[in-house]
């Protein structure tokens, strides 16, 4: 490639903010301890970094991160870089490396690793991030907005080994209103807690939770911590100490969505709302997902818009869970479509509050209807229909309005002035009589 064309590339890269990686020989030319050409793209092996998991590489990185006017994309070569802190970062930075498990920045300092304030549109692609502090925060984004992390593996050291010694480590936290931010292709893994949030129009797409004690935190009971999930794994092994639930939201929040999303290895995998007052999401829903558990599957304690569809629950080895519990007095009202239980064909009828309304692979169960309820036949077809078990039609509303019973016992009962009940039985020839039932109200 000539100098032109190498020169146009790498503007091309600062102008879209992208994470190209360019040749270390091109980075390399512009000399140690300073800037690519055009201050375009920063190899931090330039201003001295080793990677070799050894050498403290802290300098040398705050060094390569110290810009001019225009944003900072940084480059991390393939190695292990050993630091004791991040430094800061400007808006519209780019932090990427040669892939999640090629390029991987280690702290041991119980500490936040990486800070982000008040910033937006930061970018990290392409690197892993290593903690080993009991008590250490990898990334921690406050009033941050469209940050991004792709194909980024942030991993503690929480295993059911050494349990509880690791439990307050944390992976992710967003608060502070931090919104858009988006995790895409990452693994979040062996933290007390994976993801912590209180803010609400966050994303976390293709990506997978493994071994946290705790996988996403829901938190803050102000109303406004949510999270939307699409195409998320949460998995775990199956001893008791490393993982006790896998989504917990402790208290009054906002809306939270799940999408194909799948859970193993838990005691509890979805505790949603907490019982006492404190509440949960005003809006809570699950399409396609598949729940697994060792206790209970999904625990809705407190919620006011459930929505279930097309969720199958299973139970963990060795293990016997409840599939869903549901508190009437914090959930009253909810709709589940087509749940799919391992132990029975459907969910047992039970199991949901009268409000709710349910529609199983064989059933319906829909709450009173108040108002007036209109349903209208299409040509010949009946309007309303009541079946015996074994399928045989018994009565019908006709389309032409006509009342109809299939049975010569099943005709019209009526109750006199004094409290007695009588049927009205046909002979074959068309006389109508009545026979009598007494004065408690039949069932049949």
């Amino acid at each position: 490639m000539t100098g032109e064309g190498m020169q146009r590339r790498r503007m091309l890269a600062g102008a879209l903010g992208a994470a190209v990686t360019l040749p270390v020989a091109a980075c390399a030319a512009a000399g140690p301890g300073a800037a690519a050409p055009g201050g375009t793209v920063r190899n931090v092996r330039d201003f001295g970094a080793i990677g070799d998991g050894t050498a403290d590489d802290t300098a040398a990185i705050a060094a390569a991160c110290r810009t001019g006017d225009e944003p900072l994309v940084l480059y991390l070569p393939a190695g292990t870089y050993r630091v004791t802190r991040w430094p800061e970062l400007s808006d519209f930075a780019t932090i990427y490396g040669d892939g999640g498990d090629a390029t991987t920045i280690l702290c041991e300092t119980d500490t936040t690793l990486i800070s982000l304030r008040h910033r937006q549109r930061v970018r990290f692609a392409r690197l892993g991030i290593y903690l080993t502090g009991p008590s250490a925060t990898a990334v921690s984004l406050f009033q941050c907005f469209r940050c991004s992390f792709d194909s980024v593996v942030i991993r503690g050291n929480h295993l059911s080994d050494n349990f509880p010694r690791y439990a307050a480590q944390r992976g992710v936290v967003l608060e502070g209103n931090t919104g858009g931010t988006a995790f895409l292709n990452c693994d979040i893994n062996n933290f007390g807690f994976g993801l912590v949030t209180s803010c609400i129009q966050n994303y976390v797409t293709s990506s997978k939770f493994t071994n946290n004690r705790i996988g996403v935190l829901g938190t803050g009971n102000d109303h406004n911590a949510g999270l939307a999930l699409t195409n998320v794994e949460f998995v775990s092994d199956n001893d008791p100490r490393t993982t006790d639930k896998h989504l917990w939201v402790d208290g009054a929040s906002n809306d939270w969505w799940l999408t194909n999303v799948w859970f193993e290895g838990s005691d509890i995998a979805l505790s949603i709302g907490q019982a006492g007052g404190a509440g949960g999401p005003s809006q809570f829903g699950m399409v396609n997902c598949k729940v697994a558990a060792r206790s209970v599957c999904l625990d809705l304690i407190h919620c006011r818009q459930p929505y279930l569809a097309n969720v199958r629950f299973d139970p963990d080895p060795h293990s016997t869970p409840i599939e869903l519990r549901i508190d009437a007095a914090g959930c009253p009202e909810g709709t589940a479509i087509n749940l799919i239980s391992s132990a029975a064909a459907d969910i047992a009828a039970g199991v949901f509050p009268p409000g709710w309304q349910v529609i199983g692979r064989g059933s319906a169960n829909v709450p009173a209807v108040q108002g007036t309820l209109i349903a209208q036949a299409t040509g010949d077809a009946d309007v309303f229909r009541a079946q015996a078990p074994d399928g045989a039609p018994m009565s019908a509303i006709l389309s032409s309005g006509a009342w109809f019973s299939d049975r010569a016992d099943g005709g019209v009962v009526l109750k006199d002035p004094e409290g007695g009940y009588w049927r009205l039985v046909v002979s074959p020839s068309g006389a109508l009589t009545t026979a009598p039932l007494g004065k408690q109200r039949p069932t049949r």
